[in-house]
């Protein structure tokens, strides 16, 4: 199931509705805490993402996993950022399911490659700047050694979002400035899309914006990436409070919300900044309240016979 980019408000209502009804719960991020939180009947949440010095789970465990609780007979829901499928191990984990014999449904969600862009005011096509759009992983994964043409992309030139970039966003702008792009090619980074604390960078290639900003980072590159719709009126709604249950308190350190618990606001050294499109802190923003509560286990395990599965991703 796709969580969209973090704000509960911007679920489907299909997710929404399973889960609720879920009795299990798998997702990667402490960040997720507010959406975690709809599925107040769940029994058992597995967190199997980094969680402050804990590392992720590998993929292998996670897929093994999800094939265990999908022969328990239980209401399951794998929750994943943006889109399961996009820029995501979704795809890994529905292949290992199917060749278990295990059925799930799929619930598509809004990728922050489209999402972030827009709630910065940023439209990734405008038919008289980019008619193409190239969504890529930006991240080396060692256990993939996947090799993107980056000369390929310069040449479809439109508009280029990065997902998963941080570490290698310089690299990846010599790539593209080697394959034929402008040093002026304009960039921005969205960092915390949706979340209170949703601030948008702006740069170039030659010149790129802080690649350091709190994650989840979206980067877009192209001529849209100067745009900012946003800016030119107010906006015309308020935005609307979720009937999600309080989020869980994160411990000191961990990733809340797209940001780490405790950082110090960063001083941008003069490059260019917008601050949230709000100017009062959004409505997915709640008080502390817990996920372990009575007769939930938090990445407990299951027991019991092994038989028949619903499950959704």
């Amino acid at each position: 199931m796709g969580a969209g980019p973090g704000d509960p408000g911007l679920l489907t209502c299909r997710a929404v509705e399973l889960l609720k009804s879920a009795e299990v719960v798998v997702y990667d991020r402490p960040s997720m805490a507010d959406i975690v939180a709809i599925a107040d009947s769940a029994e058992v949440v597995h967190c199997v993402g980094k969680a402050g010095s804990r590392p992720a789970w590998p993929q292998a465990d996670v897929n093994q996993l999800l094939v265990e609780l999908g022969r328990a007979g239980r209401e399951v829901v794998r929750l994943k950022a943006g889109d399961a499928f996009v820029v995501s191990r979704g795809g890994e984990e529905a292949v290992a399911l199917a060749a278990a014999g295990v059925p799930f449904d799929v619930v598509p969600g809004i990728s922050a490659a489209i999402a972030a862009p827009a709630l910065a005011g940023i439209p990734v096509m405008v038919r008289q700047v980019a008619t193409t759009l190239t969504v890529i992983a930006g991240n080396d994964d060692p256990e993939y050694h996947q090799h993107v043409d980056w000369d390929a992309v310069a040449r479809v030139g439109g508009t280029i979002v990065v997902l998963t970039g941080r570490s290698a966003l310089r690299d990846i702008a010599a790539k593209l400035m080697a394959g034929g792009l402008a040093a002026d090619t304009p960039v921005a980074a969205i960092s915390a899309a949706s979340r209170p604390h949703q601030r948008t960078e702006l740069g170039t290639l030659a010149k790129l914006p802080n690649p350091r900003m709190r994650p989840p980072v979206t980067f877009v590159i192209g001529e849209v990436a100067a745009l900012d719709l946003l800016a030119a009126a107010p906006p015309t709604t308020e935005p609307k409070a979720t009937d999600a249950p309080p989020a869980a308190q994160v411990a000191d350190g961990q990733e809340a919300g797209g940001q780490f618990a405790g950082a110090p606001e960063q001083d941008m050294g003069g490059q260019a900044v917008r601050g949230r499109l709000a100017g009062e802190p959004a409505a997915n923003e709640r008080g502390a309240g817990g996920l372990g509560e009575a007769g939930r286990a938090v990445d407990g395990q299951l027991s019991g016979p092994v038989e028949g599965f619903n499950a959704h991703s």
